[in-house]
């Protein structure tokens, strides 16, 4: 979660979160000595990500049930989970502000023989027409846009009656929030005294970009009374992810998982939901 790196400059623009995300793929503390865009980098973050930081992601996002069905990912990243949809046969399209990260999913998923469609986009501003798409997806990228309400609204528009939305944002009522960040870090460590709080929720991506990236937070009520407003039906809203890295104090014997994962229901680190345009 923490970073060496202290970025200077508020970014405002989509010029700038292009700079952000196309410094630092998602993924890349988990590979630090492979190449981002090969194979080995990839894989070493995939398996991670499977793993240990999201092993619970295809249960509560059931990828294998797009076969055939017309995908939109938001912010497609480094394209781990456009590799998800396209082994399972879905008609993928992604979408990133930052242009080295549609060069890397085609890398990254070119090794599997897969030639996904993805192109540079603004979440806010979607270049679809109304209802083409069947599912709109969307991990740990709507908190980082300036107006998720306006982004939730072009979901809406460019899925068919009956489509659905799946997507996962930062919990505010989370451990990682109120107790690493918050309570230790800008409390007890005295990080208040070199920043605000807004300031070091900013620093909790890794970037090797001079930008800050824009970091939300929201409680589940609220992601919920959003998506509501947009026209959608909540199917299911949960929370969800916490592994040991994420716990305030390093426990001296290995936590096991299913704590863990019994703790991450209720104060992980997503709020996850599962919605339906009405």
């Amino acid at each position: 979660m923490k970073s060496s790196n202290r970025p200077t400059n508020s970014l405002r623009t989509a010029e700038a979160a292009a700079h952000v995300w196309n410094a630092s793929p998602a993924g890349r503390t988990h590979a630090p000595d492979e190449e981002p865009g090969t194979r080995a980098f990839f894989d070493k973050v995939l398996d991670r990500r499977s793993n240990i930081e999201l092993p619970w992601l295809s249960e509560f996002f059931p990828f294998e049930s797009t076969q055939g069905k017309t995908v939109l990912e938001l912010g497609c990243g480094a394209g781990y989970d456009a590799y998800q949809f396209c082994r399972y046969g879905a008609r993928y399209t992604g979408i990133d502000i930052a242009d080295r990260n549609i060069q890397r999913t085609r890398q990254h998923l070119g090794s599997y023989r897969y030639t996904p469609r993805v192109l540079c986009a603004d979440i806010e501003h979607l270049p679809f027409a109304d209802a083409a798409f069947d599912v709109v997806y969307s991990f740990g990228v709507l908190h980082h846009i300036p107006d998720i309400r306006r982004g939730l609204r072009e979901a809406w528009r460019i899925l068919r009656p009956g489509g659905q939305l799946w997507f996962a944002v930062y919990n505010k009522n989370s451990m990682v929030y109120w107790i690493d960040l918050f309570l230790v870090d800008h409390i007890l460590l005295k990080g208040y005294r070199q920043r605000t709080f807004k300031e070091r929720l900013t620093e909790i991506e890794f970037t090797t970009s001079t930008e800050r990236p824009i970091v939300n937070v929201y409680t589940k009520r609220h992601i919920r009374q959003m998506t509501k407003q947009a026209g959608f039906a909540i199917r299911s809203a949960g929370v969800r992810k916490l592994e040991a890295d994420d716990l305030p104090i390093q426990m001296g014997f290995k936590v096991p998982q299913a704590w863990l994962n019994f703790l991450g229901r209720l104060v992980g680190w997503y709020v996850v939901v599962k919605a339906q345009k009405c």
